[in-house]
């Protein structure tokens, strides 16, 4: 349920369940007072649309009524009114008959009522009306008439309304009370209700929040909502959850970093010491042949080139990283760049004993934008990080063309000892190195697929890996289908 919607049911709440407890209150402190909810209608004004029945009242005034039309006089006549006596007590109510300005007949009960006190003559009365009489309150029905001389006669027929009075002054202020009292308590749980759902759940983001301001990512909080806080707290925890996996990565890079800078630091001082003790060798007489001077200075030379691939190494990692390394792209048919490539190559893989099958559909082309010198270190980066690994006596190296409606597809496969499966994720990730030991057979600076992801990602593309354990390790370079009208070059 939404918030939205749990403010609009407790909005009519609000309304709603205050009239109904103040309905069945009103109905309660009535029931207290009178005994009977009924007996109120003794006291209001009677209505032929809403009284169903009539009262006994009614119908004994209707009857005098009726009498004093036909036979006026019969009303006039003491002992037939005494006779009514028992059913004016039976049903609480009073008779007083005023003759002119004078009372000619009252009962036992209203005979300390004053005749102008009472309504005048002309304000016939037929249904119940409340009406202050001297110090009383009485619910009248009047009836006016004249006798055959001419007299004019009132008949009033009344009931005593004090206990309505003392019901009224005494109902209302409670009524009151108990009205306020339902409203300020209906509010104050609906509110008490409705903010915990909304502050309880807001105070668990607040201290998640803490959690992750003092550095701790792995308190993790659970959505058991379906409103707009249950979707906060979901983008909340997702965003906990990638700052988690953003610090995991940022601290594998630092570590990586770190290694790196111990990694070079050691192929940097391990050709400098070989070559300063050549030189001290030369210096001091120990290459006293020909052929032991060719060989030391063979041997400089040689780490002095290594130093220079390693440094050249780092610096085109940073200009790729600073994306400050311009790009030249043409259209080439990369078919044809690789026979070329593959046929450069072919002579030094003939002496490593390594053997290189490339596939192909001859009667196709194969066009992409391509930088030739960038994408030429992205396939010596690859096929030289092949090469360290084979470790078999029959050594292979296969690559394949691969072209649909938007894409065309290199994969260049190798039969070596393969990368372990954890690693296969992070092994074009800067600065990270699958192998952690360093040694002379493999050595490297462990930023060759790195920066050949960069140098592919440049070009729109996308690399990837798949490996097996002692098995080999395919790489995969999918780049985006050229469709320009130029002419292919090779």
């Amino acid at each position: 349920m939404s918030i939205k919607f749990r403010l609009i049911l407790s909005n009519l709440a609000m309304i709603l369940i205050p009239i109904i407890l103040f309905f069945f209150g009103s109905i309660l402190l009535v029931i207290v007072f009178l005994g009977d909810f009924r007996e109120i209608a003794q006291f209001l004004p009677e209505s032929h649309q809403y009284h169903k029945t009539v009262q006994e009242d009614t119908r004994l005034f209707l009857e005098l009524k009726e009498l004093s039309a036909k036979n006026p006089d019969v009303l006039m006549n003491e002992d037939y009114l005494e006779s009514l006596t028992e059913r004016f007590n039976k049903i609480e109510t009073g008779l007083i008959i005023r003759k002119e300005s004078e009372i000619f007949y009252a009962t036992n009960d209203l005979l300390t009522i004053q005749a102008t006190n009472l309504p005048k003559f002309g304000t016939e009365i037929s249904f119940r009306n409340l009406e202050h009489v001297g110090n009383q309150t009485f619910s009248i029905k009047q009836h006016d008439f004249f006798l055959q001389n001419g007299e004019k006669i009132s008949l009033f027929l009344m009931k005593d309304a004090s206990p309505w009075n003392q019901f009224v002054k005494t109902f209302f202020p409670i009524l009151f009370s108990l009205l306020l009292l339902i409203l300020v308590g209906t509010n104050g749980l609906l509110t008490y209700f409705v903010s915990k759902s909304i502050i309880k759940p807001i105070n668990h983001l607040k201290t998640a929040a803490n959690y992750i301001k003092n550095g701790d990512l792995e308190h993790s909080i659970s959505v058991q909502r379906n409103d707009e806080i249950g979707q906060l707290t979901l983008a909340f925890e997702e965003m906990r959850s990638q700052l988690s996996q953003s610090h995991q990565l940022q601290k594998q890079y630092e570590e990586n970093r770190k290694e790196l800078i111990a990694s070079i630091s050691h192929d940097l001082k391990t050709p400098i010491t070989s070559i300063k003790g050549y030189i001290e060798g030369l210096r001091d007489g120990v290459a006293d042949t020909p052929e032991k001077r060719s060989h030391y200075m063979q041997t400089i030379y040689t780490k002095a080139v290594d130093m220079d691939h390693l440094i050249d190494e780092l610096f085109l990692f940073s200009k790729l990283d600073l994306g400050k390394l311009p790009f030249h792209l043409e259209m080439v048919d990369i078919k044809d760049y690789l026979i070329d490539y593959l046929e450069e190559l072919s002579f030094d893989l003939q002496k490593q004993n390594v053997r290189i099958d490339f596939q192909y559909n001859p009667v196709i082309h194969y066009p992409v934008l391509m930088d030739r010198e960038k994408f030429k270190r992205v396939l010596a980066n690859i096929i030289n990080n092949s090469l360290k690994y084979m470790n078999k006596d029959e050594k292979k190296l296969n690559l394949s063309l691969i072209s649909t409606k938007n894409k065309i597809t290199l994969t260049i496969e190798d039969n070596g000892s393969g990368i372990p499966e954890e690693s296969i994720p992070f092994i074009f990730d800067q600065f990270y190195r699958a192998e952690k030991s360093r040694n002379k057979l493999t050595g490297g600076s462990g930023l060759g697929l790195s920066i050949a992801r960069m140098i592919v990602e440049e070009h729109k593309g996308l690399i990837q890996a798949e490996s097996v354990l002692l098995v080999g390790t395919r790489i995969s370079i999918t780049l985006p289908h050229c469709f320009c009208s130029k002419e292919v070059t090779s």
